[in-house]
């Protein structure tokens, strides 16, 4: 598989966690780096964006060269970046996982707000996968206020038969237990999903790590829900395993081997 996204320098989300992600899932993970981020857990101190010709054949030459059974898409930080993915990969018949990386948690734009609109004519519709956050539903749906507990069924499938493509709608952010839900490309529930939170964790990069997770699994031949609840359940043993250092502060990284 092929993830194409940024770097983060902590290794907790991007393109690093994408790798350790997908070599857990069992997958060879190629990658195509469209951004360097300067982050850590809770902060994001700068984002330098690669040219978006030298982020096309990052691509065009892995597709060249490997036997690519999926894609994952990550940090798409500019419509240049956009345009420049979806120029390789149109027609090229291969599953793709779309993460739509918008806003960190720590509020800061990973996505330039005028790229948004070209991420939706280009890259959603007949996308595999897309796997919003709450935040990122709310950018989609042009809503200011997150989708509710009760609400992820209909906003999963409000945004499933928009872009005509399976959404899992991660319910991470919400108070008390997670929930996520899957939803086909015509409405339909695929499936739904709840867990005990697990408290006073960092949960850096489980976006990314998740999808990552999937698309590996969908390279390895498995169906979309077994995919999901594969990525799911590997989330969140990932998280119920973190790893933490007291020193020089504290910061929590997820499990991902």
């Amino acid at each position: 598989m092929m993830t194409i996204a940024g770097s983060d320098c902590s290794a907790g989300a991007g393109l690093q966690a994408d790798l350790k992600a997908a070599h857990a899932m069992g997958a060879f993970a190629l990658t195509a780096v469209t951004c360097v981020v300067s982050e850590a857990p809770g902060t994001v101190r700068g984002i330098q964006e690669v040219d978006p010709s030298l982020v096309a054949d990052q691509v065009r030459i892995n597709l060249e060269h490997f036997p690519v059974r999926a894609v994952k898409t990550g940090m798409l930080y500019s419509p240049a970046i956009v345009r420049a993915v979806h120029g390789v990969l149109d027609g090229a018949d291969i599953p793709v996982v779309v993460d739509p990386v918008m806003i960190a948690t720590a509020g800061d734009r990973l996505m330039r707000e005028e790229a948004v609109a070209v991420y939706e004519e280009l890259l959603l519709p007949g996308a595999a996968l897309l796997t919003p956050n709450l935040d990122e539903a709310a950018v989609l749906l042009r809503s200011s206020v997150n989708p509710g507990r009760d609400e992820l069924p209909e906003a999963a499938a409000r945004l499933a038969v928009r872009y005509g493509c399976p959404v899992l709608l991660k319910g991470g952010h919400l108070e008390g237990d997670c929930r996520d839900v899957l939803s086909g490309p015509d409405g339909c529930l695929l499936g739904q999903w709840e867990r005990p939170r697990v408290q006073d964790v960092s949960t850096h990069g489980t976006g990314c790590s998740l999808s990552a997770a999937v698309a590996a699994r969908l390279a390895a031949g498995d169906g979309l829900v077994a995919a999901v609840e594969r990525g799911l359940e590997f989330i969140a043993s990932a998280i119920r395993n973190h790893l933490r250092w007291e020193q020089p502060v504290r910061v929590d990284a997820l499990k991902l081997w």
